[in-house]
């Protein structure tokens, strides 16, 4: 598939960013900082089983990134039944995860042969400090024109308002030359479609392919982008 495209949306988590990587690692950290006692396992299990159903809310637009951002952890405490102040283990956290620059095989290299022939921006549901932090301290910032984030914007993907926001941040009109690439069938896939958009599916887990226009198309490695476009 060919197309005269000029904006490429990027998703970061699970597309560029290994976040599950860069999750245990801040996890088992913070596991330690605060000498919990429950195996690694358990701990990373209680922990999935209180934020995803929070993130999982985001998407259906019921609460803010910013509220998840201690939520999950008065969630986990109260569930573990531990005394540990939940604002101060979020810091924690947070300060971690935010330098967790784990990507996926290509990820730069294709970022950088792309950024000189389109105009590049990251468009994702997430928490400012931990986004921007990455982005940093891995260096795939200095690729993308712009940044912007579900926490700042006031709504996630899949709404069509932040597909919106980010266009009219880089004051882009024109739907037709705009792709939006991630790993997300509901929130980047689903949700570029219904703000007009075409979409590229990041399938780097080799999952089922659901249902699907016949103009979304699929990449199983990142270095396949340059084939497509």
């Amino acid at each position: 598939m060919k197309k005269k495209y000029q904006i490429l949306l990027f998703d970061l988590d699970n597309t560029l960013f290994d976040f599950e990587a860069s999750e245990k690692r801040a996890l088992e950290e913070t596991k330690h900082h605060f000498e919990i006692s429950m195996a690694l396992e358990e701990f990373i299990q209680n922990y999935h089983e209180v934020n995803k159903p929070l993130w999982e809310a985001l998407e259906r637009g019921e609460i803010t990134s910013e509220a998840i951002r201690t939520l999950r952890f008065e969630h986990l405490i109260k569930r573990i039944g531990l005394p540990i102040n939940a604002l101060e283990m979020s810091h924690f956290y947070v300060s971690k995860i935010s330098r967790g620059i784990d990507t996926f095989p290509h990820a730069r290299e294709v970022l950088e042969t792309l950024a000189a022939k389109y105009r590049l921006v990251a468009l994702t549901n997430g928490i400012v400090d931990i986004q921007t932090g990455r982005l940093m301290h891995s260096g795939l910032g200095s690729y993308f024109s712009a940044v912007v984030i579900s926490e700042e914007i006031g709504v996630s993907k899949p709404h069509v308002e932040i597909f919106e926001a980010a266009l009219n941040r880089i004051g882009h009109k024109d739907k037709d030359s705009v792709l939006m690439i991630g790993d997300s069938i509901k929130a980047d896939i689903l949700g570029a479609l219904s703000a007009g958009l075409d979409a590229c599916w990041v399938n780097l887990k080799g999952q089922s392919k659901p249902e699907l226009p016949a103009h979304v198309f699929e990449i199983n490695t990142l270095d396949q982008l340059l084939e497509v476009l």
